[in-house]
């Protein structure tokens, strides 16, 4: 695509050269399967040549055999050169010598005029498709809006011209990262903002944050443009610069941050990028990962129309037509959530964003009105107004420049930065919803704190369950190197780790962290048929594999644990000093294994339980159903369905008690659940480790590495207390093995469903080990 001069001012050679140069083709692995991937231009003039090369990922000593499926329009040779031949389009077919796999090079082959040095228009590739494009809009007020000043200010020209985007590359021979002169009116994006050199090399972009996105592809150069130009770090500077003490202090100094157009590359990468403003001591979501071949810029829409390809929509998406049917779409993540408390869980997910937004306006006026003054928004620069009329609504009258809103707080100002960023990117339910959801819900409880009079906001939803829940520690623990190292890849990088660990045994460093698990973590393929993928086992902490009946190595892979007895004999016997071994986190599949996995440290001399028996079935998703609880995973979303028929009695699955009967853990209460009574034999392991260490440990769940020295002796673990350096030390072999069995305890919430009577004698045992006795009054399953 380019910006054709006049018919009295033809194009000349050198911007059909800048017009020649080209996309890159390669683009980065989904997953980690071997794949031949080709690099190279994809235009050429007829009677001259390109260089293809041509890759394989995942598999190395390839050669390849290289052939045109159109030799009338283009030829090649056996070293990938091409030579156009004729106008028109093929593909270049390029096989690997021993993989066998293939790949398609499409080639664009166009015929100069030689009359005028120019090109025909029907000759340049993709020409009608841009020229009716938004890019290609010169009355768009973002091209014509200093059509007036004749010049685009430096500030504006990055993208709002084609000569200012190329001077932000360096494209022009200048330095990369600002734009050095004003750039001519009139300019719209054309084929050499896209094709430049500069630009087909970009991988990485800078947001106005300050973080840096790398490993790009040609998305780039997208980003570039629509990311916004304001974060939430530049409110924060505004606040600080005004010198305002206290969140609720009005100021003249503050005003209204405008995050800018169309910030879609802030919504699409999230924290990655800190586009929103985000509130301290809140997690949020990282980069929307969708599905594979659809999870770029490039790859959703058409990059020369920008227009979404919807026909591919439909293909996972049935009757998705357009963008009005696309408002409709509410996939499996979020079936089991209302974002906006309007017990509406089958809206769209753009309906529900749409909800939480209204809330949040509803917020902003109540807290100007009862902070400040009323407050109204207007879809016209600077969009807040003072509401003269008290109606919640900006008429002509009062969304003009004279009456802009000027009291601002520091509290109002971070809320209204969120609900425009909202706005501004009409298409953030798809770009990323979740991250959207999150600035809108925590932007609104933090004005209903303020209010004289709050709304009731205890419906409201924030973050996805379990596996979806991109916000949680299990997705965001690596944020800080935006990698997941191999060791943790396994089950904390989604698909691409999952995958590769479950063929091949070992992890492997991933180069993004995850935003919970996409789709293709577990499914082969998706709409319609949504194929699970069963790995042929499941690996145990100490290097040995079982194949576990039905789907269970899928589940089990991750819910095996990550430590046990075999790991813990193994460091002790190997001398040096005893250290806790943490089993990791929700275990569920070694505890319901029992002895067959022996994730907890079995005593010699002593039997334990083998794998649970359970008249509704024993495998994970007998009980945590996938397609009737959408997905979530938990008890209760089946109970009704699945649980019901069985437990009538029972209102809740942490009411069942109807084998164990008896009083486990001493206490002499035999009505209280199967869960407290692991607590309370816990306790008592806890007393008894205690016991032998002085009171001088204590223990916190919530922190690692868990057990700390308890210096005042007062069985609990203080803020102060709870630090790394403060770990307790030193570790015996019997509080090594009694430490990792309270752990198991603790980390597998649902243990006493999943095998009460293996986890009870491992508490048990550990109590008799550690003390030398049998526990009073305490019974062993």
């Amino acid at each position: 695509m380019t910006h054709l001069p006049s018919e009295a001012a033809p194009m000349r050679r050198p911007l059909l050269m800048l017009l020649l140069c080209v996309l890159s083709a390669c683009a980065k692995l989904e997953t980690p399967h071997p794949e031949v991937v080709t690099d190279g231009p994809h235009s050429v003039l007829v009677g001259q040549s390109i260089q293809l090369t041509a890759t394989t990922r995942e598999s190395t000593g390839d050669g390849y055999r290289w052939e045109s499926e159109a030799p009338a329009i283009a030829t090649v040779d056996d070293s990938g050169q091409v030579t156009g031949v004729s106008a028109g389009e093929t593909a270049i077919k390029v096989t690997g010598a021993k993989s066998k796999l293939e790949a398609r090079h499409v080639v664009v082959v166009m015929g100069s005029l030689a009359s005028d040095g120019g090109v025909d228009p029907s000759q340049v590739p993709y020409y009608l498709a841009w020229s009716g494009s938004p890019h290609a809009d010169t009355t768009a007020e973002a091209f014509s809006h200093w059509n007036q000043d004749g010049l685009v200010p430096a500030s504006c020209a990055r993208c709002h011209s084609s000569e200012g985007y190329i001077d932000f590359l360096g494209g022009d021979g200048s330095s990369p990262g600002r734009v050095d002169a004003p750039a001519p009116a009139g300019s719209v994006v054309r084929c050499e903002t896209c094709h430049d050199s500069a630009a087909a090399s970009l991988t990485a972009v800078t947001f106005p944050a300050g973080k840096q996105v790398t490993g790009l592809g040609p998305e780039a150069r997208c980003v570039v443009c629509h990311q916004g130009r304001a974060s939430g770090k530049d409110v924060d500077a505004q606040i600080a610069d005004a010198g305002v003490v206290g969140e609720d202090t009005a100021s003249a100094a503050l005003g209204f941050t405008n995050i800018h157009y169309y910030p879609a590359g802030a919504t699409l990468f999230a924290s990655q990028a800190a586009g929103g403003y985000q509130y301290a001591g809140q997690v949020y979501d990282s980069r929307f990962r969708h599905v594979p071949n659809f999870d770029k810029c490039n790859e959703c829409h058409d990059p020369h129309t920008t227009r979404v390809r919807w026909e591919a929509c439909a293909t996972c998406h049935p009757g998705v037509t357009d963008v009005t049917k696309a408002w409709d779409i509410r996939q499996i993540a979020s079936r089991n959530q209302d974002y906006d408390g309007d017990n509406n869980r089958t809206e769209g997910i753009y309906y529900e964003l749409q909800g939480l937004r209204d809330r949040l306006l509803a917020a902003i006026q109540r807290y100007g009105a009862e902070r400040a003054q009323p407050i109204c928004y207007g879809n016209t620069h600077p969009y807040w107004f003072r509401d003269t009329n008290g109606d919640g609504t900006c008429a002509q009258g009062e969304a003009v420049a004279a009456n802009t809103y000027a009291s601002w707080t520091p509290r109002l100002q971070k809320a209204a930065y969120n609900y425009q960023l909202s706005r501004v990117d009409p298409g953030a339910f798809a770009h990323n919803a979740k991250y959207i959801l999150q600035l809108l819900h925590d932007s609104t409880q933090s004005l209903n704190t303020a209010l004289s009079v709050p709304f009731d906001t205890s419906l409201l939803v924030r973050n996805d369950p379990g596996h979806f829940n991109g916000a949680s520690k299990a997705a965001r623990n690596w944020d800080s190197s935006e990698t997941v190292q191999a060791s943790c890849s396994r089950c904390h990088s989604g698909a691409q780790g999952y995958r590769f660990f479950v063929q091949y045994g070992v992890g492997q460093l991933v180069p993004e962290t995850a935003n919970g698990l996409e789709c293709s973590t577990c499914h082969e393929n998706f709409e319609p048929d949504y194929d699970v993928f069963v790995p042929a086992q499941t690996w145990l902490p100490d290097g040995k594999t079982v194949n576990l009946p039905g789907q269970d190595n899928l589940c089990a892979n991750c819910h095996i644990g990550r430590a046990s007895k075999a790991t813990i004999d193994t460091a002790l016997g190997a001398g040096g000093t005893p250290r806790f071994q943490n089993v990791h986190y929700l275990p569920a599949a070694g505890t319901r294994e029992g002895t067959l996995a022996r994730i907890g440290y079995e005593y010699p001399n002593k039997t334990y339980a083998g794998r649970l028996t359970h008249m509704g079935g024993v495998q994970c998703t007998s009980c945590h159903v996938p397609g009737k609880s959408n997905h979530t995973f938990r008890i209760q979303d089946v109970w009704n369905e699945r649980c019901e028929t069985c437990h009538a009695d029972q209102g809740t699955a942490e009411q069942i008690r109807l084998v164990h009967t008896a009083d486990y853990d001493g206490d002499g209460n035999t009505a209280e659940s199967l869960a407290a009574e692991v607590q309370g034999m816990a306790a008592r392991l806890l007393t008894a480790m205690r016991g032998v260490t002085g009171n001088g440990l204590c223990y916190n769940g919530d922190v690692n590495p868990y057990f700390f020295k308890d210096t005042d002796k007062d069985g609990t673990c203080g803020a102060t207390e709870s630090v790394s350096a403060n770990a307790f030390a030193p570790f015996t072999p019997a509080l090594v093995k009694a430490a990792h069995n309270y752990q198991l305890s603790k980390k597998d919430p649902g243990a006493w469903a999943h095998n009460f009577n293996y986890v009870g004698q491992l508490l048990y045992d550990s109590v008799e080990d550690l003390t030398g006795v049998a526990p009073l009054n305490m019974l062993r399953p």
